[in-house]
């Protein structure tokens, strides 16, 4: 048997011929433009993908809501590269009560471009996260609503940092200004990046909010870790689809809290309340920070909320300054996995309504 095998094999060799140079020239445009449908079609996908902290591995990236992603994370499939610019200090492992938890210290970093030399602004800070959120954020994403409200199962994504907190964070420090002696009222907190940063700039009185008892308490132990914020910060319970009105607040913060429609069209209510409130009472008006790293179809409340529609409609009218959304990249930012352990770093884009800043006769 191993001789005909061999004998085979020698035929196969010996009928096999080199390609001609003819051959190998129409055969090369042909992989040119296979690379190049290839190439359009990853791009595509990545396009239709919500860029999920970071875009998530595209071979599962239609799967993630069903039970069948379980284990498809845990293998390297969303592993950046690149290493963050810079990892402040040791981060500290602690426990909340028995909660693993983890401290994760960001840098609010902005440039005011000061002729002086002196223009680079920067302020640290440290809020705590759930040591391992993935396995808690899979299960969640694995069950349907009927089976999270059966299960009192809240949302769980304030457990950890989020880039659209860092790109509010810096709004706050360019209107550094305003914030001293202000109000500050932070709707969907999370981790409270931005909240702890209003309390450093000085700000009255901040009251986070979130709906997740856990996360309040993350919220809290952060605040309360940190001996420069003292009494004027309050982590607060809050539902945003209560009949309960908003609490009374100088400037309104959410930062990346539209994961889907529903809730982003709330947010879009609220906005509307603070905003005519003040008009209303006969005060400033409240001034605003809206940002959404996630950017989910159907989430634009600026055109899916007809009571701002018609607040922007009479701002074009009386000339005044209209709420819309521009875009910030920000570039190598590192947050948790949430569907693996691990770490992620990755750029994004992030869009933000920043609105109320600027003197006006309203």
């Amino acid at each position: 048997i191993m001789e005909k095998e061999a004998t085979s094999c020698s035929s196969i060799t010996a009928t096999r011929r080199p390609l001609s140079s003819a051959t190998i020239a129409k055969v090369i445009p042909l992989l040119a433009v296979f690379v190049a449908v290839i190439s359009l079609s990853v791009s595509v996908v990545e396009n239709l993908c919500p860029p999920l902290l970071p875009r998530y591995a595209l071979v599962d990236a239609f799967t993630i809501n069903t039970p069948l992603h379980n284990n498809k994370y845990k293998h390297g499939m969303m592993m950046s590269s690149s290493a963050p610019d810079e990892v402040l200090g040791e981060r500290k492992k602690v426990k909340l009560g028995t909660l693993p938890i983890i401290s994760r210290t960001i840098p609010i970093e902005i440039d005011t471009d000061d002729s002086t030399g002196n223009g680079i602004k920067r302020l640290d800070v440290t809020v705590w996260e759930m040591e391992k959120p993935s396995d808690l954020i899979q299960e969640w994403w694995s069950i349907d609503e009927t089976e999270r409200a059966a299960r009192s199962f809240g949302d769980p994504f304030g457990i950890v940092m989020w880039p659209g907190s860092i790109l509010a964070s810096r709004e706050l420090m360019k209107q550094h200004e305003s914030i001293a002696n202000a109000t500050v009222l932070v709707l969907g907190a999370g981790t409270g990046v931005e909240a702890q940063t209003a309390a450093l700039l000085g700000a009255n009185k901040v009251i986070a909010t979130d709906i997740n008892p856990l996360t309040l308490k993350l919220l809290d132990f952060g605040a309360k870790s940190d001996d420069r914020i003292g009494d004027a910060f309050e982590a607060k319970y809050f539902d945003l689809f209560s009949d309960d009105p908003l609490p009374a607040c100088d400037i309104l913060i959410a930062a990346d809290v539209l994961y889907n429609p529903e809730l982003a069209k709330q947010v879009g209510l609220r906005l509307h309340e603070a905003i005519v409130r003040s008009f209303e009472e006969g005060t400033p008006p409240t001034k605003v920070i809206v940002t959404d790293s996630q950017q989910f179809h159907g989430t634009n409340f600026l055109v899916d909320v007809a009571k701002l529609r018609e607040l922007n409609a009479l701002f074009e009218e009386d000339d005044w300054e209209q709420l819309k959304w521009e875009t910030q990249k920000l570039s190598q930012v590192c947050t948790s996995g949430v569907l693996i352990e691990e770490d992620q770093t990755y750029d994004v884009k992030i869009r933000m309504i920043s609105w109320g800043w600027r003197p006006t006769d309203y």
